[in-house]
């Protein structure tokens, strides 16, 4: 029989994070929890003040938004966090370029917003627009702060700046909304957040920049294809999933925006966790070699499939009751959006994870180009979604484009770009998968209260995904038996950072 520590040795391995990059995945996520939390609560709240057409005007701000969030400095600055710090020049010029872009981010926000409210037909958009705008020239350098952090792997100060933002948006969100701001305690939670956000990085980064109006040319040109990548990921990521909002807003109107949005930020909870991980795991892989990258990509893959699924085929299980139970029944009609975009969300997680790999290859510009590929696809399905299904429709072909379609193309493209084999990336989560989709169709079939069927789910998974499970736990043949001392060194090695 195996020792117990050779065993918990086993399994600690086949984690693609551990030690140091293990607690900073936990303090990233733990973050995030809270302040998933506090916008969960903010959310709430407000579903119980507003109306669902405040949600769906505000949903087509951030049609205009959200594009414009993909271009902010922390984009610019990612680069940073895969060269390293040592170039002092180099720090300086992406800098001062993350700095102008927010600048000029806000006055074309509130350029924009104008023709933004006349496309809507809603005159409120464009004052609300340019309010939000003001968030890039609060947080104006703020990313570079942040990725000089992440670089040096200072996980605890990112969470603790994560929460002081979080909790700033839900005191400025909540006492707009009871003061009778309507829909403007949304700007007025995002201005909080941003304004808390650049005071806590700023401290706790502590680097001393040199700005430069006209950024130094030659340590841009060196950096400028990656840059070029990254944003034009950023960009084909948020035309891809932001166009479902644009047809339902243009063609079906605020009402029905709104309940798909609320069903869509719910929805994506686990994703959202996921690409604070992703930080994370970024930072790991860009000092790997090629065969160290495959292992940890895949056990990265497998440790969400493993998680992931089966917390997607619960929240599918439990939709009916849940939605209703939290946002009153007047919100009844997003459960059945909230479980197609489920099918997405699952999804782009798996896809996530992959991209985080290319970006981390530095091949971002491939990253790009597969995502702009499936953009001539999307709009046309929407389009097509709203017109046979209305808001229902558009949300089955997102299940089907940007969830099922996507990710075999995003898995094919990877695999050929990287020279792995095609069964490499899908080995570890094909089981995982098809045992909690499976748990979920059979939880489904019968008429069961909510409590039983979520312990069908759970039983189901555990029955149909044991395999999975047991290889993850089983120990390496070829793996010597744990030493007691070593336990000891990597605890008392933890315990003194």
């Amino acid at each position: 029989m195996s020792h117990p520590f050779h065993r918990l040795r086993a399994f600690l391995q086949r984690l693609p994070l551990r030690g140091r990059l293990a607690q900073g995945s936990a303090l990233l996520v733990g973050a995030f929890v809270l302040v998933k939390a506090s916008q969960f609560v903010i959310q709430i709240l407000l579903s119980r003040l507003l109306s669902p057409s405040d949600f769906g005007l505000w949903a087509m701000v951030l049609v205009l938004t959200g594009l414009s969030l993909l271009f902010r400095d922390g984009a610019i600055a990612a680069v940073l966090v895969q060269r390293g710090l040592d170039d002092k020049r180099l720090v300086d010029a992406v800098y001062s370029l993350g700095f102008n872009v927010s600048v000029g981010l806000f006055v074309l926000q509130a350029l924009v917003g104008y023709p933004l409210s006349l496309f809507f037909g809603e005159p409120i958009l464009w004052p609300l627009t340019a309010l939000h705008g003001t968030i890039f020239l609060i947080n104006a350098g703020t990313g570079t702060h942040d990725s000089v952090l992440l670089r040096q792997m200072r996980f605890r100060e990112i969470a603790l700046c994560d929460c002081a933002a979080g909790g700033a948006r839900l005191i400025g969100a909540v006492a707009c909304a009871l003061a009778g701001g309507g829909v403007w305690a949304f700007a007025a939670g995002e201005i909080a957040y941003a304004a808390a956000d650049a005071v806590a990085r700023r401290r706790a980064s502590g680097y001393r920049f040199t700005y430069s109006f006209w950024p130094d040319s030659q340590a841009i040109q060196a950096v400028r294809r990656y840059i070029a990548g990254m944003l034009s990921i950023n960009l084909a990521v948020q035309t891809n999933t932001n166009g479902d909002n644009l047809v339902i807003g243009r063609l079906l109107g605020a009402e029905p925006l709104g309940f798909y949005n609320v069903a869509y930020q719910l929805a994506m909870v686990p994703v959202f966790a996921l690409t604070k991980v992703n930080r994370v795991h970024f930072t790991a892989l860009s000092s790997m070699d090629r065969a160290e990258q495959q292992s940890y990509v895949c056990r990265a893959l497998e440790q969400y499939a493993l998680l992931g699924a089966p917390i997607y085929g619960l929240c599918f299980v439990l939709a009916p009751w849940l939605i209703p139970f939290i946002y009153g029944q007047e919100w009844t009609e997003a459960a059945v959006l909230f479980q197609l975009v489920l099918v997405f969300a699952y999804a782009r997680g798996l896809m996530s994870i992959m991209g985080t790999a290319l970006n981390a290859f530095d091949k971002p510009g491939i990253n790009a180009r597969i995502n702009w590929v499936l953009v001539p696809l999307t709009f046309p399905s929407y389009v097509l979604g709203a017109w046979l299904g209305g808001v229902v429709g558009v949300a089955i072909a997102v299940a089907l484009v940007m969830g099922v379609g996507a990710t075999g193309w995003f898995w094919v493209a990877v695999c050929r770009t990287s020279g792995w084999t095609l069964g490499v990336l899908a080995k570890p989560v094909l089981l995982p998968t098809v045992a909690a989709a499976g748990a979920a169709g059979c939880a489904t079939l019968p008429a069961l209260p909510p409590v039983a069927a979520a312990a069908l789910v759970v039983a189901l998974y555990m029955l149909f995904a044991s395999p999975a499970i047991v290889s993850l736990l089983r120990p390496k043949p070829n793996t010597p038996p744990f030493k007691l001392d070593e336990l000891a060194g990597a605890v008392s090695s933890i315990t003194r950072k």
